[in-house]
């Protein structure tokens, strides 16, 4: 298109030159002692013009003999990068097929231009491991962490793979490598909350919460589920630790998740297991004031002691707001029983078969019998208990068969 408009272009001038000339013909000359030349004006400037064309065609062909090896090593590049891509095409396809060799034989075919080489070897790295070569996967991922822009999807990718090989602790180690070298990447975030709640690391969990709920890596509600599930998890394993190691990770715990009841009544019964029953019952009362459940009234009929009459006063006050919850029942039952009130605590405890008769009910409905001297009724009642225990569907036993996946 350009060529034909720089022709007509051409054309244009040369007709207005000519109908010039016509009527002006005029002349040039050219003198230099001892010879002159005259000729027309018209021919001169067709002699200039070929001049200048003559000119720049050998200069335009001494240029393209000086450049021949560099459009030399352009064309190479550009064929070897197509025969990347091509490779990389090919090798995608036959990975997504399965033929895992055949794609690990693509993927790495040449790699030695620019930036696709990376590419290739996060391919090669996934083809390694379906053929489980664990030691060639690892070379390839290495390789890829040398290529620019590719180092965040070579460990995101590293991290898959040792997941996918069931290596969890090299995926975690991956994982929190990435979370310093990337800080605030909500991908990262999402799958090192997920790897340590799957590894049980809850202090982690508990760590990555507050930098999940600054960047928006999950939904507020999963957030603080995850939160309140890392802190009933490190809560309950301090129970077991020797010495009062509950009280650092309560303090530790951020004041709004303190207020959850499910945390509440765990560090409620380490205080009654440490024999702290008035430190116990001020910290379950206002919870249970506030938001009564079923968690905060079992350990409630946990307390014991000599105030044990005012604590099983206190509790009848919330029978108004929940008369027939069985837990509350069953927690009276053993608050009366410890106030030595057996007639009492058998009251509740059948009241509390009647609403829902489980093991721990008829349990204690043996102790009170047993208190009152009916170690018959006792008998009866702890036969009952063993019988519920024993068909619950998670003491059954099953033969299937576990799949690998």
């Amino acid at each position: 298109m350009k060529t034909l408009a720089a022709i007509v272009i051409l054309l244009f001038v040369t007709v207005f030159v000519t109908l010039g000339t016509i009527h002006n013909p005029g002349y040039v000359l050219i003198e230099h002692k001892p010879w002159s030349v005259e000729m027309p004006l018209a021919l001169f400037a067709l002699l200039l013009l070929a001049t200048v064309a003559l000119l720049y065609f050998l200069l335009h062909v001494i240029l393209r003999v000086l450049h021949i090896p560099r459009d030399v090593g352009r064309w190479r590049l550009n064929r070897r990068v197509r025969h990347l891509q091509k490779a990389l095409h090919t090798g995608v396809i036959k990975l997504l097929e399965g033929d895992y060799a055949g794609a690990e034989k693509d993927f790495t075919t040449d790699l030695k231009a620019g930036d696709l080489p990376g590419v290739h070897y996060l391919g090669a790295a996934c083809a390694a491991q379906g053929q489980h070569q664990y030691e060639r996967r690892d070379e390839y991922l290495t390789h890829a962490q040398v290529a620019p822009r590719l180092t965040l999807a070579t460990g995101l990718l590293q991290a898959h793979l040792y997941e996918t090989a069931r290596e969890h602790e090299r995926s975690l180690a991956t994982l929190s490598a990435l979370r310093i070298a990337n800080p605030g990447n909500r991908t990262v975030l999402r799958l090192l909350a997920q790897r340590a709640q799957g590894l049980h690391d809850w202090s982690l969990v508990a760590q990555l919460a507050p930098e999940l709920r600054r960047y928006r890596a999950l939904e507020p509600a999963a957030i603080d589920a995850i939160e309140l599930t890392a802190h009933r998890h490190l809560l309950m394993l301090a129970t077991t630790t020797p010495g009062d190691y509950e009280d650092t990770v309560w303090r530790a715990i951020p004041k709004g998740q303190r207020q959850q009841p499910t945390l509440i009544a765990i560090y409620a019964r380490s205080l009654i297991q440490r024999d702290a029953m008035d430190e116990a019952e001020r910290l379950l009362t206002p919870a249970l004031r506030q938001e009564p459940t079923d968690e905060l009234f079992a350990a409630y009929g946990e307390l014991r002691g000599p105030e044990s009459l005012r604590f099983l006063s206190q509790a009848e006050t919330w029978l108004k707001s929940a008369p027939g919850n069985p837990v509350l029942l069953l927690c009276l039952a053993k608050l009366a029983l410890a106030a030595n009130l057996p007639g009492k605590a058998r009251e509740y405890a059948e009241r509390c078969v009647r609403q829902s008769p489980g093991s721990e009910t008829y349990a204690e409905l043996a102790l009170v019998m047993e208190r009152l001297g009916d170690e018959t009724r006792a008998r009866e009642y702890c036969r009952r208990g063993l019988n519920l225990q024993k068909n619950r569907p998670d003491n059954r036993r099953t033969d299937a068969t576990s799949l690998p996946f």
